[in-house]
C-alpha cells in the first residue's frame, strides 16, 4: 500500500511571465496611495477641541458684542435668550482653556520625557522671514520658485503662535469678565472695562484671521483645494508632502524617517524618491510559508492520509 503513495514534488520551479508594464502601473498607483504621518492622535484631538470651541465661542460671542443688530437679537433668541447664550459661551471657553492645558501637558511629556526635540522646529527662526520675503517675490513674479519649507512653514508657525497670543488675551480677559467681583478685589477697578474692550476686539481679530487667512491657506488656495486633510486624518500623501515640506522630505529620503523622531512616524514614502521596504524580506517570508505548507503536505502523505489541496 505504501508503494501507491505519490509524494508531491517540492523542488518544482514554475516560470511566471513578468508583465513589466503592469508592474510599473501598479507601482505608480501604489506611490499615489503612500503617505507620511504628520500629526499623532493627541495633536488631532487638540485641534478638534480648539476648532469646535472656537466656532461655538464665535457664534455666541459676536452677537453679544454687536447686540444692537437685529440679526444678533434674532440669533440670541434662537439660542434661548441672553443667559443661555452666555452659558454656552462660558462652557466653550472652559473647553478651550482645558485644551490649552492639555496641549501644554502634551508638550511637556513629549519633550521632557520622550525627548522629541523635533517639536522645537515650531519655534520662529530667521529662515521664516526669508521664506516670507521669498514667497512675496515668487507671487509677484520676481523669483522663479517658492522657498522650500521644513516640517512647518512660516504661515503654520504664525497660526500656531497666534493661538497662544489669543488664549492669553481672550482667555485672560474672559476670566476677568466671568468673575468681575473677584477681579475688582484683586486688581484695579479699570481692569474690567479694559478686559471688555480687549475681549471683543481680539475676538474680531481672531475670527477675521481664521476666516480669511487660515481658511484660504488650508481650503481655498490652489495648492490646498479643497482642503488639507492631514490635521483630521493625521497623514498626508507622500507626493504632496514632497511639494509642501521639501526640506523635511529630503531628511525622510536620506534617513528613512524624520530627524529626532521615531521611525514609526513615517508610515510610507513615495517609491519615486525613497526606497520602499526591501522586497527581499517579503519574498523570504513568502518562501518560508510555502516551505511550511509543502512540509505539512509531505508529513500528511507519509502518514497515509491524502494531502490537502
Amino acid at each position: 500500500m505504501a508503494s501507491d503513495l505519490k509524494l508531491p514534488s517540492v523542488s518544482t520551479t514554475v516560470a511566471i511571465p513578468v508583465d513589466r508594464a503592469a508592474m510599473a502601473t501598479e507601482g505608480a498607483a501604489r506611490a499615489q496611495e503612500e503617505y507620511v504621518v504628520r500629526f499623532d492622535p493627541h495633536q488631532r484631538l487638540q485641534h478638534l477641541l480648539m476648532m469646535s470651541s472656537f466656532i461655538v465661542l464665535a457664534v455666541t460671542g459676536l452677537p453679544q458684542k454687536f447686540d444692537e443688530l437685529a440679526v444678533s437679537q434674532a440669533w440670541v433668541s434662537v439660542l434661548g435668550g441672553l443667559e443661555m447664550a452666555r452659558l454656552i459661551h462660558r462652557c466653550a471657553a472652559v473647553v478651550m482653556l482645558g485644551d490649552c492645558l492639555y496641549h501644554l501637558a502634551y508638550l511637556g511629556y513629549r519633550i521632557g520625557v520622550q525627548k522629541r526635540m523635533h517639536l522645537f522646529r515650531m519655534l520662529p527662526s530667521p529662515k521664516d522671514a526669508r521664506d516670507a520675503f521669498g514667497t512675496i517675490l515668487y507671487f509677484v513674479g520676481i523669483a522663479s520658485a517658492k522657498p522650500k519649507f521644513d516640517r512647518y512653514s512660516y504661515l503654520e508657525k504664525f497660526d500656531y503662535w497666534a493661538v497662544f497670543w489669543g488664549i492669553a488675551v481672550i482667555g485672560g480677559s474672559g476670566l476677568v469678565l466671568m468673575f468681575p467681583v473677584l477681579a475688582a478685589r484683586l486688581l484695579l477697578g479699570q481692569v474690567t472695562a479694559l478686559a471688555l474692550t480687549l475681549h471683543g476686539d481680539e475676538a474680531i481679530l481672531a475670527v477675521g484671521w481664521i476666516m480669511i487667512m487660515h481658511i484660504f491657506n488650508v481650503h481655498l488656495a490652489p495648492w490646498a483645494f479643497p482642503m488639507n486633510p492631514s490635521i483630521f486624518t493625521g497623514k498626508l500623501r507622500a507626493e504632496r508632502y514632497r511639494e509642501e515640506h521639501a526640506l523635511e522630505w529630503e531628511r525622510i529620503r536620506a534617513n528613512g524617517h524624520r530627524q529626532d523622531s521615531g521611525p514609526q512616524e513615517v508610515v510610507a514614502s513615495s517609491s519615486a524618491t525613497v526606497e520602499p521596504p526591501p522586497a527581499g524580506s517579503r519574498r523570504r517570508a513568502t518562501a518560508e510559508r510555502s516551505q511550511r505548507r509543502r512540509r505539512r503536505r509531505t508529513e500528511t502523505a507519509a502518514g497515509g492520509r491524502e494531502a490537502p489541496p
